[in-house]
């Protein structure tokens, strides 16, 4: 959470020492009449042009309209979804029967201070998680991911996403967000499904869960299963995060192990993404000897970079022969 409050402006003006002159230049308007102070190093043109990080306008819209009910990409930044993930996205307010602004982010970028206003459906279950304002009221996470969903499906929130054959662009977007968001907050598939009623078609979320998997530690690595995806034989299933031990280290008494971040242990298949950090310090000599340790145990090792992922077709016909040497051994 962010560690600095919004405040009314009119609060602020009332303390000692706080001058007009002083509001102007050394704070930041969050909402109508709401500021922080200006973070170091402030670029307003930031977060898809809203200024600020989604939890802070949240907060900020919440001074100003207490009563209204968070929804969207702030209420899944909330419960514990990375800030990456909408913080280039507007502020949703459920209240009443209003209905005012646009959802596409694009478009609500154009005036960052406003909130989208929807209406408050009947009966809908919230909760207060925010200690700081206990009183703001923010739909349940299995609401949120819907409505952060139906965003993405809908193009109205997107990001830049890798080719997968055989997917859309939204849907690599949407198993993106799904891996992330059931990681940070627990939240289950069945829950996802059941909140979906009357906004996504189950036809449509039924596919979409079942190629989600919350052992993904970043949207790459979701891209990487999803390009192999289909290319073990039966039964064999990849599963993430597959811990391995390796050969006994008798210097230090102790046996180290690694977690390919995809992996079929019944034919020993590894596969790992490096991200940027595998290329810093110590981490290349790493990578390299459980690399070996691993080949010394028989298993069939790939490690994937982000340039790998700019060629999927190239990605499956490596994967593929490693599956076939390791069908051999069985």
């Amino acid at each position: 959470m962010p560690s600095v409050l919004p405040v009314k402006r009119t609060a602020l003006a009332a303390q000692d020492g706080i001058t007009d002159w002083k509001l102007r230049h050394d704070f930041t308007t969050v909402a109508r009449g709401v500021v922080i102070p200006t973070p170091d190093n402030h670029d307003p043109s930031a977060f898809g042009g809203f200024g600020l990080d989604g939890v802070t306008r949240a907060w900020a819209n919440h001074l100003n309209h207490p009563d209204a009910v968070i929804g969207g990409w702030p209420a899944g930044e909330i419960h514990g979804l990375k800030p990456d993930w909408g913080d280039s996205a507007p502020v949703l307010l459920l209240t009443g029967r209003r209905r005012h602004g646009s959802l596409i982010s694009a478009t609500a970028a154009t005036t960052p201070l406003r909130p989208v206003f929807r209406p408050l459906p009947p009966e809908l279950e919230t909760h207060t998680p925010c200690h700081r304002f206990p009183r703001m009221r923010v739909v349940t996470p299995p609401v949120a991911a819907v409505q952060c969903l139906w965003t993405i499906l809908g193009g109205r929130h997107r990001w830049w996403a890798h080719d997968v054959p055989g997917m859309s662009f939204d849907e690599v977007c949407s198993v993106q967000f799904l891996d992330a968001f059931t990681q940070a907050t627990w939240v289950t598939h069945a829950e996802i499904l059941a909140a979906s009623k009357a906004r996504i078609p189950r036809s449509v979320l039924m596919p979409l869960l079942e190629l989600s998997d919350d052992g993904a530690q970043s949207p790459m690595e979701t891209v990487m299963r999803l390009i192999v995806r289909d290319l073990l034989p039966e039964p064999y299933r990849w599963r993430s995060q597959v811990r391995v031990d390796l050969l006994p280290d008798a210097a230090r008494g102790w046996t180290p192990k690694t977690l390919p971040d995809l992996g079929c242990p019944e034919l020993k298949i590894a596969l790992y993404y490096d991200g940027g950090h595998h290329s810093e310090g110590s981490q290349p000599e790493i990578d390299f000897n459980q690399f070996h340790a691993l080949r010394d145990l028989g298993w069939e090792v790939i490690r994937f970079t982000k340039d790998h992922l700019r060629s999927p077709g190239a990605m499956r016909e490596l994967v593929l022969n490693s599956i076939r040497r390791a069908l051999q051994h069985q």
